[in-house]
């Protein structure tokens, strides 16, 4: 038997799901600063504390600080070793294609390179579509998320080698590479024009894993039409807030999804 998403469930227990997230986000923490984080009464908190303290998921430590329990460390590695990274982004590429109505994609980082190991067609979209399999470093946004946040060893030799079939030299090559770094992680995710489809444009977040290495280029893709890429754009913030959701799920540190 399915349980909807819309079924009626237990308040209490998202309630309490969101102190601890609270928590997750930064620990140890005061009674004040949860009831902060989660917009809630210090009572409200403290009664639920005391419920989580009592079951092992929260314990107390210091005066009047709070952090994540033996019992919850225990539920959350027990939960690590049977996710499937993979399928928890999939799950929320096809509901940001949904909202964004974009072509959405997933990409790895290989040994040779950036390759595309999903993509969900969009509505808005053009003549053309992606395909699983290599695609440039250079010109894909997932190229240059992973220029940004892999290590230059790892990344720079195929980087240019691909330059080097542009007729960049390399010494260019390196320079380019270090201001896309430079560039993705001031920003936070990466903007470019996809030189394999005219015409196509494609913006990429990074997915983080609980060891803090980005495992995934999470990539919203369509005509350069469709896509806003301004600071403003609704469709990054889209993008941005679906790759931190999906970091938080797998574990990541809080500062690679928890921005306040």
């Amino acid at each position: 038997m399915s349980v909807s998403n819309k079924s009626r469930g237990i308040q209490s227990i998202e309630i309490g799901y969101r102190i601890l997230v609270a928590l997750q986000a930064g620990q140890p923490a005061s009674l004040k600063a949860i009831a902060e984080r989660t917009e809630m009464t210090s009572s409200a908190v403290h009664n639920y504390l005391a419920s989580f303290m009592r079951i092992g998921m929260v314990e107390a430590v210091g005066r009047g600080q709070y952090q994540l329990g033996p019992s919850t460390a225990s539920l959350g590695l027990s939960a690590l070793r049977h996710t499937n990274s993979f399928e928890v982004v999939r799950a929320e590429a096809v509901v940001l294609s949904e909202r964004t109505e974009l072509g959405v994609a997933i990409l790895t980082w290989t040994h040779g390179g950036t390759s595309i190991v999903y993509f969900k067609e969009g509505k808005r979209r053009g003549p053309f579509d992606l395909r699983n399999g290599p695609v440039s470093i250079l010109h894909t946004g997932g190229g240059n998320v992973f220029v940004g946040y892999l290590e230059a060893a790892a990344t720079l030799p195929a980087f240019i080698e691909e330059a080097a079939v542009e007729g960049l030299s390399a010494r260019k090559a390196r320079e380019l590479h270090s201001r896309i770094a430079s560039s993705v992680r001031a920003a936070g995710y990466a903007v470019t024009e996809l030189s394999e489809l005219p015409g196509y444009k494609s913006v990429s977040a990074p997915v983080w894993s609980s060891e803090d290495q980005v495992i995934y280029a999470l990539t919203i893709t369509g005509p350069t039409g469709a896509i806003d890429a301004s600071a403003k754009s609704k469709q990054i913030a889209e993008l941005v807030a679906t790759a931190r959701k999906v970091s938080r799920q797998l574990g990541a540190p809080p500062g690679r999804w928890d921005c306040r």
